[in-house]
């Protein structure tokens, strides 16, 4: 078994007809490990355009490359089973992300290479983030292999480069922490990490909220009303619609996020910007009573509003609201008798 890291460079077009939307890849670059801590075994091929005649202007920027050179290349199907004869019998393919793979997919597609779509491909830069950053963001390749304090002596945005700082990644994950998580463990640890991160933005966000609606004064405050549920309080109109305090235009509120009793929601104002509105739910043997409270940014922040995304519970009014219509009656003009 051998460990095989890929990494692929494309250009893309102008999206006006089917072929313009293809990602064309123009180099395969890739690095083998038989392994962890043995020397690793480069393969870099630049591919032929066959669809794409000029680069993008932002991967001409981005890569040091040339048409000139890509067009003294073999065509794609020639480098692709060049490639996979270099891979072996039995390699363990890994990437940066799952963009290369998408490329791969749909350039073997395209081609009509379907007998290599049933690749099982691991996401290190997956890993990296969970176990090393411990969040859910995607790392770039050049902060990982500075976090890692690992060599930098190649250019980056080159196939084969790339590929090679990937397997120095992948050997120094394996060295500090064993064996690398399966797809379903880092599955797990994705879970664990979002629920912590929604535990610890709720509770912060709730305690924001609680010294916000106890110390600073809302520029607009009413009751909602008596209802039956929670949800006909929060799709009433005296919960979801109010006047914008500077100039009187009407604003609707959005989707509700809840944090106990509590029910945040933001509207806007095209002239005069964002305006925080809570709901708060009270039941009693009646029904549902809840009061709105009408902050400004200046006291109920974005980043107070961010924490309660996180860590709130998101609840779907559906479609906006309906104006009303109003019904003329047509006046019915006497016939006079003759």
């Amino acid at each position: 078994m051998s460990y095989v890291f890929f990494d692929l460079e494309w250009n893309q077009g102008y999206p006006h007809s089917e072929e313009d939307k293809l990602d064309e890849i123009i180099q395969i670059g890739a690095c083998r490990l038989e392994r962890w801590d043995g020397a690793p075994e480069p393969f870099s091929a630049y591919v032929r355009p066959a669809i794409h005649r000029k680069l993008h202007h932002r991967v001409r920027k981005m890569l040091p490359l040339k048409m000139e050179t890509l067009r003294r290349a073999d065509n794609f199907r020639v480098v692709a089973r060049r490639f996979f004869r270099w891979c072996g019998s039995n390699p363990v393919f890994y990437t940066w992300g799952n963009g290369d793979v998408r490329v791969l997919d749909m350039n073997l597609c395209w081609y009509g290479m379907e007998e290599y779509l049933e690749l099982e491909i691991y996401d290190l830069q997956r890993a990296f983030d969970l176990l090393v950053l411990h969040t859910d963001q995607q790392a770039a390749l050049k902060d990982a292999v500075e976090a890692l304090q690992l060599d930098g002596d190649l250019t980056y945005h080159d196939a084969g480069n790339d590929a090679a700082y990937t397997a120095r990644i992948a050997a120094e994950l394996v060295r500090r922490f064993g064996a690398l998580p399966t797809t379903d463990e880092l599955d797990y640890i994705e879970a664990e990490l979002r629920r912590e991160r929604k535990e610890q933005a709720a509770a912060q966000a709730d305690a924001t909220l609680q010294q916000v609606l106890s110390e600073k004064e809302p520029i607009y405050h009413r009751t909602c009303g008596l209802y039956k549920s929670t949800l006909d309080c929060l799709k009433s109109r005296n919960a979801r619609v109010v006047r914008c305090p500077k100039c009187e235009s009407w604003l609707c509120n959005g989707n509700w996020l809840q944090l106990e009793e509590h029910y945040v929601a933001r509207s806007r104002c095209l002239e005069h910007g964002r305006f925080y509105s809570c709901v708060t739910v009270r039941k009693n043997a009646l029904g549902t009573k809840g009061t709105m409270d009408l902050f400004t940014p200046e006291d109920f922040t974005a980043d107070l509003f961010r924490l309660c995304k996180v860590g709130g519970t998101q609840i779907s009014i559906g479609k906006s609201l309906k104006k009303r219509k109003r019904v003329r009656k047509r006046k019915v003009k006497a016939i006079a008798s003759k």
